[in-house]
């Protein structure tokens, strides 16, 4: 394969910025100089190969910088099965398998659920399936159902609100499957910026692997049982360096243990699109901002699963919008062919330097918070959490004063648009969701 960058000529960094001069016709490079105050980072519009601090990696080389995959970048499409009626939540399951999902998430929002008659029919072994249930019971439900596609599924007991079990510990060593989430979704839901968010994966996913190897697991087998639920936000190649990042430091802390299996490095990610952007009055805008936050993921993650934008409106989430939010990955894969391109922002030097600052900035948090000992203990939470509820605050007064542009929400809206009709969207730790789309404006935009 001929090397490309041999067949045209070389440019030097000093070439480079002329050129950009001459290009900004008597403007200052500082124009380019850019502060982004709600991730509290600094950086240009352009960077050059020479400004290069990190070495060239392969996808699939420690450290997983650019992810685990060789051979393509296919990703499970999920969607997610609430479960208030058993026979109601399998109709719509296999719906869901039919129109292209093969990742479900199924959570119980009823006592006793028949786990039986809401799995009926559905071929496990097939697909992947993740489940948020309350106890040892649901589990041992599922994971008999389930039989010999029991390394297919997942349970998804929050690792920094749910108590260890021994039982649960005994029955996880023996099926091989994943039993906790990090839910960093849960902290970028209300607010909180890239590095905040991979900060607290990381603080949570350590102490996750300590207690679990404390309760006689080796770092092999507490790597297997941790999952990651992670959010995506608006800023496209933030968030594509907040994958590259999050991947790149986990790594290196299960290193620091010496796995024996070099697939215990891999971060597995679960990236979820949610709402802190959406709006009920803009629909069409909405499925914009999905397909590039779901574009931002797929360049690294295992799978997706994409929230139908109203699926927290008064009236519930409509037919138009889960069949959209499910589509949105399959015209990925099948037009654009984004599963076959391996980490394809990989050489981009813009966003290796977002990697790096990024990475640098939540590497930093999370040596505060273990120093000040770890994110379980009662005051660094609180801690955390506070700042995470300032970078909110933040978020509100530029979306308010139109600072920020959202599209039908503060800039550009419908004249004969409705008023919004928010239910109660959830919090975490504590925190209240963050919604762009019920902040009030404090000027005209």
């Amino acid at each position: 394969m001929n090397n490309l960058f041999q067949e045209f000529p070389s440019v030097n960094l000093a070439e480079w910025k002329d050129k950009i001069m001459k290009d900004l016709k008597g403007k200052e490079l500082s124009v380019l100089d850019i502060h982004d105050p709600i991730e509290n980072i600094d950086f240009r519009a352009f960077y050059h190969k020479h400004e290069r601090t990190s070495a060239d990696l392969t996808p699939g080389s420690f450290p997983a910088t650019r992810g685990s995959k060789t051979s393509n970048n296919d990703w499970s499409n999920g969607a997610l099965v609430i479960v208030f009626d058993e026979k109601e939540a399998n109709t719509k399951a296999l719906d869901l398998l039919m129109k292209g999902a093969n990742l479900l998430c199924f959570a119980g929002h009823k006592e006793n659920i028949d786990w039986k008659k809401v799995l009926n029919k559905i071929q496990l072994e097939y697909i992947r399936t993740q489940f948020v249930v309350d106890g040892i019971d649901e589990v041992k439900q599922i994971i008999s159902i389930a039989g010999s596609a029991k390394n297919q599924i997942a349970f998804c007991f929050d690792g920094l609100t749910f108590d260890m079990s021994s039982e649960l510990h005994d029955l996880m060593k023996e099926s091989q499957t994943g039993t906790y989430i990090v839910n960093g979704y849960g902290v970028q839901r209300c607010g909180a910026n890239t590095w905040q968010e991979v900060a607290f994966c990381l603080s949570t996913g350590h102490e996750l692997l300590v207690k679990l190897m404390e309760a006689g697991f080796s770092i092999d087998e507490a790597a297997a049982q941790i999952h990651f639920h992670v959010g995506v936000g608006a800023n496209y190649f933030n968030e594509i360096a907040k994958f590259r990042s999050l991947r790149q430091l986990w790594s290196k802390i299960v290193a620091a243990y010496n796995p024996e299996h070099s697939c215990s490095y891999n971060c597995q990610i679960t990236a979820l699109v949610g709402h802190t952007n959406k709006s009920l009055r803009d629909p069409y805008t909405n499925l914009l901002r999905q397909t590039t936050e779901t574009m931002s993921a797929a360049s690294t993650v295992d799978a997706i699963i994409v929230l139908p934008y109203d699926l927290y409106a008064k009236d519930g989430a409509s037919e138009l919008s889960q069949r959209m939010a499910l589509n949105i990955s399959t015209l990925l894969k099948e037009e654009s062919y984004l599963h076959h391109v391996i980490d394809a922002p990989g050489g981009s030097y813009s966003v290796e330097h977002l990697t790096e600052t990024i990475g640098q900035k939540a590497w930093e948090h999370f040596q505060k918070l273990g120093k000040d000992g770890g994110i379980p203990s009662e005051n660094v939470q609180k801690a955390f959490t506070e700042d995470v509820k300032k970078t909110a605050s933040v978020r509100m007064e530029a979306y308010a004063s139109g600072s920020a542009t959202l599209i039908g929400v503060n800039k550009f809206p419908d004249p004969n648009e409705k008023p919004t009709q928010w239910n109660q969207v959830p919090g975490y730790l504590g925190m209240e969701a963050f919604i762009a789309d019920t902040i009030k404006k404090t000027e005209t935009v």
